[in-house]
């Protein structure tokens, strides 16, 4: 079976329903899914999905080609991302499959596919996959597997709480987005002790007012309105899928997440100095900064969740982070990224303090910095444009530290670290889409990069300003 290579990306497999995917497609993703696990002699696995409308048929032919392959199937249901890795330590499986596009819009779906406790696949193990479907190369059982519904719900919550104390009680904004997260964050911090104001929290997978995105302007917008209007201490807002979110302080400020990086590694420094932090190419110089100044060790690495929590393991790291959202504990926990764990640590960060979230971040170093931009580009010309664009842009800026795939093998993007701020290009690996951030200074030179980063993607027209996967274009006004 021939499918597009495109939804066959370096860590997740991603595409738009009824397109790229149907129920044919993901039950064949099953039997070769199914077929990867037997041929590493495990034969079980946990199956979840999120609220997305095509998700819950979508998890009924992953299971059936599964199953074909002799897979006993432990379904968890509708749950968030972080419940699918729990549920892999509470049942003592490597196997797990996540059903989630995460923060694509509602017509896109997609798989995070589990090789491990927390781990999900890499380039390799996806082109696997793919060529068992291609070549129809499954596993022939004697016996079919067996389907076993349980909630992991309460355990997952015990697991969470217990892992932090807070010492006071905190006013919390959560909006979900009418994502899946709507089901148990709030739950999760009204246990926790939290007095939570709930906005959008009905789960509805036609996304009514936008895709849950909390890299997106306009959904910490709406936080922020939110938090002030409530006098809340902190506003959170959460990807569909929920492990990844995005904060507002109570002063109404957006923080972006390599903000947020910088504030838990300067938490886990204090505990334990010199201790590696990795961190993702579009992160700001702020927390490199950050790092430096509180003992550590700054290691910048690839973006995508995969491939962060790999070099985690691989540096023996304390904690990793990503502009996206997504945040990796290894001091308290198991190392994943869990949207409701980051967001009870900055609480429990707070309470240990007796402090403000402004007040945490008020003597980091200042940057005016863009939020991570989203343009659409095809997924068969976002390589070439990146490509072209680099060879320009190393000549642009000669005197720049540049980051790309000669210093970081297998690097998406080309990144210039200047004497006050930096710039980086990218080509995403979740969707067809090209990345950019930039930061300065002062606002002058701010300003002068916004031109230089627009006046240069509109020289290539493989670009796409009016697309369902643009995001924070408004930045480049």
């Amino acid at each position: 079976m021939r499918r597009n290579p495109h939804v066959f990306r370096n860590y997740d497999i991603r595409g738009k329903v009824d397109e790229d995917l149907d129920a044919t497609k993901v039950e064949a993703l099953g039997r070769a899914y199914g077929t990867f696990l037997r041929h590493r002699k495990i034969r079980q696995a946990v199956v979840g999905r999120d609220c997305r409308l095509s998700s819950q048929e979508y998890q009924t032919a992953l299971m059936k080609g599964m199953t074909a392959t002799g897979i006993d199937i432990i379904d968890i249901g509708l749950v968030m991302t972080q419940m699918m890795y729990f549920a892999q330590y509470r049942f003592q499986t490597n196997g797990g499959v996540m059903i989630t596009a995460s923060h694509n819009p509602a017509n896109f779906n997609g798989f995070k596919i589990g090789i491990g406790y927390s781990r999900t696949t890499g380039p390799q193990e996806v082109q696997e996959l793919r060529r068992i479907i291609e070549e129809e190369d499954y596993f022939q059982p004697e016996e079919k597997g067996t389907i076993e519904k349980r909630d992991v719900t309460a355990d997952y919550y015990h697991d969470v709480l217990k892992r932090v104390r807070l010492k006071k009680k905190f006013k919390v904004v959560i909006d979900s987005g009418c994502g899946t997260t709507g089901l148990f964050i709030p739950e999760i911090l009204t246990r926790a002790g939290c007095e939570v104001i709930g906005k959008n929290l009905e789960p509805d997978g036609s996304f009514p007012i936008g895709t849950p995105d909390p890299t997106a302007t306009a959904v910490m917008n709406r936080v922020r309105d939110e938090v002030l209007k409530a006098k809340a201490d902190i506003g959170c807002a959460l990807d569909g899928d929920g492990d990844r979110i995005g904060i507002v302080d109570g002063k109404g400020n957006i923080l972006w997440n390599d903000v947020l990086v910088a504030i838990f590694a300067q938490e886990i420094l204090g505990r334990f100095p010199g201790s590696k932090i990795i961190y993702n190419t579009l992160c700001s110089q702020v927390v490199r900064e950050v790092v430096k100044q509180n003992s550590g060790i700054p290691v910048m690495w690839l973006t995508g969740h995969a491939f962060i929590k790999e070099k985690i393991a691989a540096e023996a790291a304390a904690f990793g982070g990503e502009l996206s959202g997504h945040f990796f504990f290894a001091d308290n926990a198991y190392g994943h990224d869990d949207g409701s764990y980051a967001i009870l640590r900055i609480l429990e960060y707070l309470s240990d303090k007796n402090t403000t979230l402004d007040q945490l971040y008020a003597g980091f170093p200042v940057y005016i910095s863009s939020p991570e931009i989203k343009i659409g580009c095809p997924d068969d010309k976002k390589a070439g444009v990146i490509h072209a664009l680099s060879v320009k842009f190393k000549k642009d800026f000669p005197a720049a530290e540049i980051t790309d795939d000669a210093v970081i093998p297998g690097d998406d993007g080309v990144r210039a670290d200047l004497p006050d701020g930096m710039i980086i290009f990218r080509y995403s690996q979740n969707g067809p889409y090209i990345t950019v951030k930039f930061e300065a200074k002062d606002q002058a030179t701010y300003d002068e990069r916004k031109k230089y980063v627009r006046n240069t993607l509109k020289s290539y027209p493989e670009m796409i300003w009016e697309d369902e996967l643009t995001v924070n274009l408004s930045s480049l006004d």
